[in-house]
């Protein structure tokens, strides 16, 4: 058994090297955008093209398109209808001395029938065909690896390139899949854990969960408990109670401090000395390594509600403001703007967001008059945030609260739009109209107020030419603005 246990005890020694940051950094979902689309997105290593992502609604995985959207960020757009459960899993490989690694998340089946379908599982990854290390038979050269949970059932597939997976080459050689598992934050580097299919040979091995002991002076192999085996449309399934892991005080506490564990998959051909009872191992193929993610990602959401922004720090001197982003299902702002409205126009510019680790999104800004900030994270609904305005005079009573009455939906052919401003002060005030980015788009109307409710009829001409979508009026006077939002419709 020596040559094994060199294989497993290298197994670990690279598992090891998986105790890194994750390679999907800030991983994030928005709401659903006009197009009914989510916007899922994440903050990559240097290499894009080792990134990949798989999602799906109910039963198979699809491969999803990723894009690089700057800043090392990845994006992908996936459809979704309120009410549906997403799942979701984003995918990274890398070579370690032509070796390669990969980083995944948990497919999580609906059910514990065995074999789950293949399409439910969720691949490391592909291996090259015929890279055999020693041994001949073609039954033993590895095609794929996959993997699976449901609840503490633990799913695995080999896929190989005959499609048949003989135990016995003839009467004293036999062939060994294994499937191999280790917990890399296990207080000990000298157990693995492996699911192996082979040929029943009393007094030395037959099918099981077991555990390896890396000894190479005393090494041992300790047998746990049955697994499930199968073929099933050319794959090999193996499938174990995950209770005789956790139940084992070597395999450490699960789960562990990154809720990973590392998995590979390895074939071997036996040889055995009857007489003697001695095994003689020659390595088959050997798959890349993956460091699988238990965490379900999920996207279950009946509707939208809008997010928070809350001005949570503010220096009137300085101008700096500090805002703080939170919303209940999670979503990231697809738009985070910086609005600096002045009588020659308005000027936009993109805040960059600041991950708490709490799930909260904060913005640090220098906020300066005629400045305002908006954020959506759906591209149809804006929440606005703004600076507080300094009374001089704390006897002068509160002003009245800004509001414009309109009809909404407005239809484009209408001659004419009737608003309502209310809660005026003497003075000039503006009256604008923007799209969904904040960009402002015209000016409504300019009046000298002369009391607290004024009445501006807008001309049809002027948005009959429109497309239909949804837009925003904003009355600003005196440093107050009030923005509401109206749907233009044909």
């Amino acid at each position: 058994m020596k040559n094994l246990l060199i294989i497993v005890f290298l197994v670990i020694s690279v598992s090891l090297m998986g105790q890194i940051d994750s390679p999907f950094g800030n991983l994030r979902h928005s709401s659903v955008d006009p197009d009914g689309n989510l916007h899922l997105r994440f903050d990559a290593l240097p290499n894009y093209e080792d990134y990949s992502l798989s999602y799906k609604y109910d039963e198979d995985w699809i491969s999803a398109d990723l894009n690089h959207i700057g800043s090392d960020v990845l994006e992908t757009v996936v459809p979704y209808d309120f009410g549906q459960r997403l799942s979701y899993s984003p995918h990274y490989k890398m070579e370690v001395s032509d070796y390669a690694m990969s980083y995944l998340y948990a497919a999580h089946l609906n059910s514990n029938a065995f074999p789950p379908p293949l399409p439910q599982m969720i691949k490391i990854d592909d291996d090259p065909a015929e890279d055999l290390i020693g041994a001949t038979n073609p039954d033993l050269d590895i095609a794929a690896n996959y993997m699976a949970i449901y609840d503490n059932h633990l799913y695995r597939a080999i896929q190989n390139y005959s499609g048949t997976y003989s135990l016995a080459q003839g009467f004293t050689q036999y062939n060994v899949y294994l499937s191999l598992i280790v917990n890399p934050y296990a207080a000990t580097t000298y157990y693995a854990y492996a699911m192996i299919y082979t040929f029943n040979i009393p007094g030395l091995i037959s099918p099981g969960l077991y555990k390896v002991t890396i000894d190479l002076q005393n090494p041992t192999i300790q047998r746990l408990g049955d697994i499930q085996s199968t073929i099933a449309d050319g794959v090999l399934h193996m499938s174990c109670d995950m209770d005789l892991l956790f139940s084992d005080p070597d395999f450490g506490v699960w789960p562990n401090d990154i809720n990973t564990l590392s998995m590979e998959d390895l074939t071997l051909s036996l040889m055995v000395d009857f007489s003697t009872m001695q095994p003689q191992l020659t390595e088959g193929d050997l798959s890349s390594l993956g460091m699988v993610d238990f965490t379900e990602l999920i996207y279950e959401v009946a509707e939208n509600t809008l997010p928070s922004l809350k001005i949570v720090d503010y220096d009137s001197e300085s101008g700096a403001i500090e805002l703080l982003y939170i919303d209940s299902e999670g979503d990231f702002p697809l738009q985070a703007t910086h609005i600096v409205s002045t009588s020659e126009g308005s000027t936009n510019q993109d805040m960059n967001p600041v991950y708490n680790v709490d799930g909260s999104i904060s913005f640090f800004e220098i906020a300066s008059e005629g400045s305002s900030f908006s954020v959506s994270d759906n591209m149809i609904d804006y929440v606005f945030a703004y600076p507080p305005v300094s009374n001089a005079d704390d006897s002068s009573p509160a002003l009245p609260t800004l509001d414009i009455l309109f009809t909404n939906p407005l239809h484009a052919n209408s001659s004419f739009c009737q608003l309502d401003l209310k809660g005026l002060e003497a003075g000039n005030a503006t009256l604008s109209l923007y799209n969904l980015r904040g960009q402002k788009l015209l000016n409504i109307a300019q009046l000298s107020a002369t009391k607290s409710g004024e009445t501006i009829t807008w001309s049809g001409s002027e948005y009959k030419s429109l497309p239909q979508g949804i837009y925003f009026i904003r009355l600003q006077q005196a440093g107050r603005s009030i923005t509401r939002k109206i749907t233009i419709i044909r």
